[in-house]
């Protein structure tokens, strides 16, 4: 019994032992399989190129070892170009990046190397050309993105390497500045207006001091074009981008330097981009900003792009105290039509319903847009409103911008602008207090009063001997809208600026610099952000007086055609810019510093 006793206790002693031995087998071969399939990812780690820790940062920018084709080869015939370098590299944007000229069809793709760069093109390049591909920044080292240098590749398909250049600057008209990654191109003589339609044979894009230089040109004759492109794909195709052009056909039998363009904002035609409608208002978009525009009633009875009996009928106050406000309209239709409206912003044209018109009701209107220099462009519409009632709280109320703004020192010779957010109905001069406080107003005439833009906009000029402080405030209900809401009660505070706190900037325009125009040229005073703020006419003697310290800027403008406002280039036409030129001012960056009670007159042109 003893016996039976002892063999089961070693029994299970050694079930114990084999149990314990299998688990740790198991336990060994779960690590081993985990390991294997763990190996390949560390073995990609250790695989990646990085900087080694410690020791010096490198600087030192990649250097092209070879290249195929060779640097300047001749005759080749190969369909891929590739670049290798001294260490490892990658690129970013590559497709972007790459510049070759002449432009054909002949697509690529892209292939990275550890160190270097394969461009697999898809066709054979055109015999007897040659070529040169440009990398620009697009190549760099994995370890500190250093640029990779000279990464330009010039070849030829033939017997011979096109060696011709030129080089230029452009400036922007506006504001004469030099302008950054603008592309000049060169194209074929018989292309018509080729820059809305097709990519340049050659091109370069300009630097940070809008200097550019083509070079490897084939001797022949070129229109040179230059354009903005934002969209990087090599055409002008978007509306209101500048351009720039010379005059005349370049013929290209030697080297040329100093072909400096000018450019200028190309004319694109607004049309309604969108449109915002309520059971009240529509807002027409437009695609590009306008000037000014009007609104001519009943559906087109020709194809004649303006009426020429049209009339303009713009609404007047006719006493102090009140005004009825109407769009700006045309005649020619007589079917009795006519909805307020007025210029939102240069974009947004702002219709009301009248109070008798069912919101579905239909009105056709030609919208008659005119840009700052002139160009009109005829848009039709049918204009109808959301049937839906728009609530309450939606409802936008009537507000008001004044300038100057509260607390600010001002002239006595006062000038207040208003800007409404709708066109106003009635006013009443007499809740409209200036003065030197509450009890003492001055009263206000309808010389003292300027409505535009369809009564959205008022300018109150009034001269007063005032020497310390000025009040202006509007009642509430001064104003009423189209829409019959009322304006709430606004009050201001000036302070009357002392005559010794204005400086003067003044000069002389030199007969020389005019030439034929005579006195056909504009003096224009700006601010440091470039927006007018006095011009002259025709003044070989100018004076800018009582302005306020601060940065300005003085243009001369040449009016060559004697209508009295400056005209940008046409392209289409082949007509340049009226030219400017700019004063050198007294700062690095051409502004002219005022200061209290302190004149320069020696500003000449």
């Amino acid at each position: 019994m003893k016996e039976r006793k002892s063999d089961c206790r070693f029994s299970s002693l050694v079930l114990n032992q084999v149990l314990v031995t299998d688990l740790y087998d198991r336990i060994f071969h779960f690590f081993v399989f985990a390991l294997l399939l763990a190996l390949p990812f560390f073995l990609q780690n250790c695989a990646q190129v990085a900087q080694p820790p410690g020791g010096k940062k490198d600087t030192l920018a990649p250097k092209l070892v070879s290249s195929i084709p060779s640097a300047r080869q001749l005759n080749y015939d190969g369909k891929f170009v590739e670049l290798e370098f001294d260490e490892y590299v990658n690129s970013e944007n590559l497709q972007q990046k790459i510049t070759i000229t002449p432009q054909d069809s002949n697509t690529y793709v892209v292939k990275s190397l550890p160190k270097g760069i394969r461009l697999n093109f898809n066709k054979p390049f055109l015999k007897n050309t040659t070529y040169t591909i440009d990398f620009a920044d697009g190549i760099k080292d994995v370890t500190e993105r250093n640029i990779a240098k000279n990464t330009k590749v010039v070849f030829s398909t033939g017997s011979v390497i096109d060696s011709l250049y030129l080089t230029g600057n452009v400036v922007d008209d506006e504001s004469r500045l030099p302008l950054l990654s603008f592309v000049v191109g060169l194209f074929a003589p018989t292309d018509t207006l080729p820059i809305n339609r097709k990519r340049p044979q050659y091109f370069a894009r300009t630097d940070s001091n809008g200097n550019y230089r083509i070079e490897n040109v084939k001797a022949g004759q070129y229109k040179v074009y230059g354009f903005d492109d934002k969209d990087l794909n090599l055409v002008n195709n978007t509306p209101g981008e500048r351009v720039a052009f010379r005059d005349s056909v370049l013929n290209l039998n030697r080297n040329y330097t100093d072909v400096n363009l000018v450019a200028f904002r190309g004319y694109g035609k607004p049309r309604i981009s969108r449109r915002e409608r309520t059971d009240e208002t529509l807002g027409l978009e437009l695609s590009s900003g306008i000037a000014s525009y009007k609104l001519r009633y009943g559906r087109p009875t020709s194809t004649s792009a303006v009426s020429t009996s049209a009339v303009s009928t713009t609404a007047t106050s006719t006493s102090a105290t009140s005004a009825s406000a109407t769009s700006t309209t045309v005649s020619g239709s007589s079917s009795g039509d006519s909805l307020v409206s007025f210029l939102e912003n240069p974009k947004m044209i702002r219709l009301f319903r009248p109070a008798n018109r069912a919101a579905d009701d239909t009105i056709h209107v030609t919208i008659m847009a005119e840009d700052s220099v002139g160009n009109v462009t005829e848009l039709r519409e049918r204009i109808y409103f959301s049937p839906l009632k728009t609530r309450a709280k939606n409802r936008t109320g009537l507000t008001v911008q004044v300038s100057p703004p509260s607390g600010e020192p001002i002239d006595n010779n006062l000038e207040f602008t208003l800007t409404f957010n709708k066109p106003i109905l009635r006013y009443n001069t007499n809740q409209i207090i200036i003065g030197p406080d509450s009890t003492k107003p001055f009263p206000l005439t309808r010389a003292d009063l300027m409505w535009s833009n369809n009564f959205s906009r008022l300018v109150i000029a009034r001269k007063t001997n005032l020497r310390d402080s000025v009040l202006f405030r509007l009642q509430k209900g001064s104003f009423i809208s189209v829409q019959g809401d009322t304006l709430a009660r606004y009050s201001a505070k000036y302070i009357i600026a002392e005559e010794d706190s204005y400086g003067l900037i003044a000069g002389r325009v030199s007969p020389a610099t005019v030439g034929a125009a005579g006195n056909n040229f504009i003096i224009e005073l700006l601010d440091d952000k470039y927006k007018v703020i006095r011009s002259v006419y025709g003044t070989p003697s100018y004076s800018f007086g009582r302005l306020k310290p601060g940065m300005y800027r003085v243009r001369l403008i040449i009016d060559s055609n004697g209508n009295r406002k400056r005209d940008i280039g046409n392209v289409q036409k082949g007509i340049q810019p009226e030219r400017i030129v700019y004063a050198p001012g007294t700062e690095e960056n051409g502004t002219i510093r005022v200061k209290q009670n302190f004149e320069l007159t020696d500003i000449d042109f």
